[in-house]
């Protein structure tokens, strides 16, 4: 079952492209793996050359970018 903040927008999967929407502009990046069971996921971000893990679940701090 889903909180009812984050119901509203889509988590991601590994392999989805997301575009980050927080102040630390990381732009868009590649969903290498997720864990349902600590709730995160690890995004590498190639503008900045980081990988980073992220909140899975989607309170609006990305977008997943569709086909």
């Amino acid at each position: 079952m889903r909180d009812i903040f984050t119901v509203m927008y889509t988590n991601a999967f590994e392999g989805s492209f997301i575009k980050d929407l927080t102040l630390q502009k990381r732009s868009m990046g590649f969903v290498v793996h997720v864990s349902e069971t600590t709730n995160m996921m690890k995004v590498k971000f190639p503008k900045v050359n980081r990988i980073d893990w992220l909140v899975w679940n989607n309170h609006g701090h990305y977008r997943v970018i569709e086909d």
